[in-house]
């Protein structure tokens, strides 16, 4: 299944494209007649004969690779011969693409690009779409065309779609746009992608997707309640909330997660106010759960969690008051069987100015990234002891840019048992933001005399250091006897 990575995996393509782009470019500037006396040249030269090998490819192959380009890409591979002339218009994959970021823009206004769309779907032969991608700025008045460029794809053997739309505001200031029933009830929908400047109205008991593997929703305002109420198989949701959820800020929202969730992506958007909306319940209860990232400062009144005995990686940026901090410690607790574990900067904030709480034992976790407002060994060491199998550690002094600040100086202590990852698997360790205080200098000295498989330390000081003083750090812990024989040291 090679074309469904054709939307998600973008770079997929790249050899394709610059194979598809080499053949084109050669065909164009070279003259038939000196084209054919270099191909006699090369058969002299070997000894074998010249073979066209794309040429003795099927038609149903050709246009498998072509769908992997950008369809105006396709459309050109039309002047290669006679037989490629008409080969774009058998295509079942449409990758419009007429954003400003895209390498493909079409110039002249965004009235040429409707028209390139109308003659794509116009001279299209193929008996139906499986994936479209349509991403562009939609001038006014044109909502109907966008409207039928859909209509025309949805239908019992579409795959994919994605949509990514800027709507201007209407006369009465908003930028609604409802999709054809067909797409939030189709029975062969297997990826949705809704993003852009625009409203998606949708009711209660609307959506029926039950063949929906991969949902993401990035809109102006859309309530996911009634969305992922209709999602019975999804496994993987991207779920962006902007300033605009929830509409009625009276209400405060419920959002459950479908229960096969395996990867869930929730993000807040940067446009939303620290203190503007709350979340009544959120509930993620998806035992299946292998991949997680929460980006969130919204009060959470109530949050439900299981456990994620499947967990491989994840990415907390959690900043919630002190009432609500103990969800947060639930879902760590509920986490301790992940290989990866990020902790950004607002949740370690919160956790370093929590009540006191016990730590849970991650078993299987490998790789530990923190983001910490301030250097504290005590934390770190403790932290250590229940990472037994710890393999890469990687801090982030951010002390410069936090308003936290320990409510006392922090000072290195010998432990009085070495923690088992330090002694037995740490093998990469990475400071960024070293300030070469005396806790931080005692912590890397420390790891560098009681690791015996460490390989790489690399030690980032911070920006406000100089030249000089860089130097000297680099020279004080080259002087640290090292427990590893092969543990390269490298200062920036």
């Amino acid at each position: 299944m090679l074309c469904m990575k054709r939307f998600s995996i973008p770079n997929k393509s790249s050899s394709i494209d610059s194979f598809i782009a080499s053949l084109v470019s050669s065909k164009l500037t070279m003259p038939k007649r000196k084209q054919r006396k270099v191909e006699e040249e090369d058969s002299t030269r070997t000894g074998t004969p010249k073979i066209d090998l794309i040429s003795t490819l099927p038609d149903s192959l050709l246009c498998h690779i072509l769908s992997f380009l950008p369809t105006r890409c396709a459309m050109a591979t039309s002047v290669l011969a006679r037989r490629w002339r008409h080969l774009w218009k058998d295509l079942l994959v449409l990758d419009l693409d007429n954003s400003k970021h895209s390498p493909y823009y079409l110039p002249g206004g965004t009235h040429r690009f409707i028209a390139f769309v109308n003659a794509v779907f116009a001279q299209s032969k193929a008996p139906h779409v499986k994936k479209l991608r349509l991403a562009c700025d939609i001038p006014r008045g044109e909502k109907k065309t966008i409207k039928t460029w859909i209509h025309t794809v949805v239908g019992p053997h579409l795959q994919e779609l994605y949509l990514d739309l800027s709507l201007p505001c209407n006369e009465f200031g908003n930028r609604d746009i409802k999709l054809p029933e067909e797409v939030l009830t189709s029975a062969s929908l297997e990826s949705l992608v809704l993003k852009g400047h625009m409203v998606l109205t949708v009711y209660d008991g609307f959506v029926d997707l039950p063949s929906l593997k991969n949902l993401e929703l990035d809109l102006n305002y859309v309530d996911p309640e009634f969305v992922l109420d209709g999602c019975w198989a999804l496994e993987n949701l991207k779920l962006t909330l902007h300033e605009s959820f929830p509409l009625n800020a009276s209400d405060p929202p419920v959002i459950q997660m479908p229960g096969s969730l395996k990867r869930l992506t929730l993000i807040q958007a940067d446009d939303t106010e620290e203190d503007l909306n709350d979340i009544e319940d959120l509930v993620i209860d998806t035992p299946l759960l292998e991949y997680l990232s929460i980006t969130l400062w919204a009060r959470c009144l109530q949050v439900s969690i299981s456990n994620y005995p499947n967990m491989v990686e994840a990415h907390l940026d959690i900043d919630q008051d002190k009432e609500q901090v103990g969800w947060m410690l639930e879902l760590l607790k509920a986490l301790h069987q992940t290989k990866l574990l990020d902790l950004k900067l607002s949740t370690m904030e919160c956790l370093l100015v929590a009540p006191a709480f016990e730590l849970p034992e991650f078993s299987r976790l490998l790789n530990l990234e923190l983001e910490i407002p301030y250097f504290n060994s005590g934390f770190l060491i403790k932290l250590l002891h229940n990472c037994h199998m710890l393999q890469v550690l990687t801090l982030h002094n951010r002390e410069k840019v936090s308003t936290v600040e320990p409510e006392e100086p922090n000072c290195w202590t010998l432990p009085m048992k070495d923690p088992d990852c330090v002694i037995s698997h740490l093998k990469i360790f990475e400071f960024k933001g070293y300030q070469d205080s005396a806790d931080e200098h005692a912590f890397v000295a420390y790891l560098l005399e009681r690791g015996p498989i460490l390989k790489t330390m690399k030690i980032h000081a911070h920006r406000s250091l100089g030249l000089k003083y860089k130097h000297r750090i680099r020279q004080e812990l080259s002087t640290i006897p090292r427990s590893s024989k092969t543990c390269k040291l490298k200062v920036t």
